[in-house]
């Protein structure tokens, strides 16, 4: 130390900053030591609040838009259980790294921050580490691909967090790279679905298998720069995809010896595999459904499905998901479900809400399916693509058994499915 300067402690922090103390920083050090400078930056940032801020009991701040992923579904559920909600439209801020000083120094703390895929959190802990030291408790849904997440992540702090996967396949690869806290946290029906009547409305799709979705998620290409299919493995994958098989990410992470999981964004070459069969496998049984139900089949999404679908397919441009599809669901003889390789052992939205919404599902036999009793699933599941049709026709042609299932899977989501259920169970963990 340069002569006459002294060392402080962390601890001693807080009354040397009260003494009006410039605070010089080290730009690179956040970059290069994030597990150190960020928590005591964050105890810095705190100490010159003029009031110290203090978490309000039963608060919860969701980061974000408010068109973002389940942030309807989550604040109704937290509202629910008895729970404040404060979003980025009521805050007038987006409650993030950036913000939240300004936030904290205006006076309000909430109890819990609750991030969908990271949403309001920086690669390098920032925003985690000044909300831990107001008191605030942070926890993760990783409603995504959590190893896709974790490659923006440049700091090791996300494994203190509390996080919940959608796919319990991830659990282990997650313990393995240091998290401490990781749950199996599924899907799950809104409430408010399960309680309105079924808003039938297009007799026209009464006698129709009905498939909503894309062919690809927007960025996709940006987010997988670089990647490409190999050639032997990819001939391996579409032979077992015309078989029923399921050459999901795992497979690939084996196939093409991916290391390291994290850092970095290594583990992408995998999910581009995995992406690219996902959009096989959609085209396939699509294209199966097409040619078994001539014009049973009408699809509902972007642009890029034409090029993939047989001539004469009915493609319609996408729909709203709050405002049209309920009504498409619950018109439909079947709403089609078939689920990514992204996801192992994954669900998607569409087991919980094609229910909820008074609809029947035709699912592929995706394995996450097993949280659900056996009788529930087996006459909605197919696992070729050739079995696809004549399970449709079945559940077309059974009016009695879409009403016993329809009234069995609402009765079971209402008692033990829904976002209230699934937010009981973070607040207990």
């Amino acid at each position: 130390l340069p002569a006459g300067d002294a060392e402080a402690s962390p601890e001693e922090l807080p009354a040397v900053l009260a003494a009006g103390t410039r605070v010089v920083r080290y730009a690179p050090g956040t970059r290069l030591f994030p597990l150190f400078w960020e928590p005591l930056l964050a105890k810095i940032q705190l100490a010159l609040l003029r009031h110290a801020p203090a978490p309000r009991p039963r608060l919860a701040w969701l980061p974000g838009g408010q068109a973002d992923l389940l942030r309807t579904e989550l604040r109704e559920a937290f509202e629910s259980l008895g729970w404040s909600v404060r979003t980025a439209t009521d805050a007038g801020a987006p409650l993030d790294a950036a913000a939240l000083p300004a936030l904290l120094a205006a006076g309000e703390c909430p109890e819990l921050y609750f991030s969908v895929n990271f949403c309001g959190l920086d690669p390098l802990g920032k925003a985690q580490h000044l909300l831990a030291a107001a008191g605030v408790r942070t926890a993760v849904w990783c409603v995504d691909n959590p190893l896709h997440l974790l490659s923006g992540c440049k700091s090791r702090s996300w494994t203190e967090l509390p996080l919940f996967v959608t796919d319990d396949w991830f659990l282990e690869p997650l313990r393995q790279l240091g998290a401490r806290s990781v749950h199996h946290l599924p899907l799950a029906a809104r409430a408010a679905d399960l309680d309105r009547p079924a808003q039938q409305g297009l007799p026209e799709l009464k006698n129709s298998l009905v498939f909503v979705g894309r062919s690809a998620f927007p960025g996709k290409e940006g987010f997988f720069a670089g990647c490409r299919l190999p050639q032997e493995p990819w001939a391996q994958a579409q032979a077992m995809l015309q078989r029923g098989e399921r050459p999901h990410f795992g497979w690939w992470l084996e196939q093409l010896g991916v290391q390291p999981l994290w850092p970095g964004t290594e583990v992408r070459r995998a999910g581009y595999c995995a992406e690219e069969t996902g959009r096989a496998w959609r085209a396939l049984c699509l294209t199966q459904a097409a040619q078994a139900l001539g014009g049973g089949l009408t699809v509902h999404g972007d642009e890029g499905w034409p090029a993939l679908l047989p001539k004469g397919t009915d493609v319609r441009p996408p729909v709203d998901y709050y405002a049209t599809l309920p009504a498409i669901a619950a018109s439909a003889a079947c709403c089609l479900n078939l689920t990514s390789p992204l996801l192992p052992r994954g669900l998607t939205q569409r087991h919980f809400d094609t229910w909820a919404w008074g609809g029947t599902l035709l699912s592929d036999a995706t394995p996450g399916l097993n949280i659900f009793p056996a009788e529930l699933t087996r006459e909605l599941t197919f696992q070729e693509p050739a079995a696809l049709a004549g399970r449709f026709r079945a559940l077309a042609d059974g009016a009695a058994l879409r009403q016993q299932l329809g009234e069995a899977w609402r009765g079971l989501l209402r008692r033990e499915h829904t976002y209230a259920h699934r937010l009981a169970r973070v607040l207990e963990t």
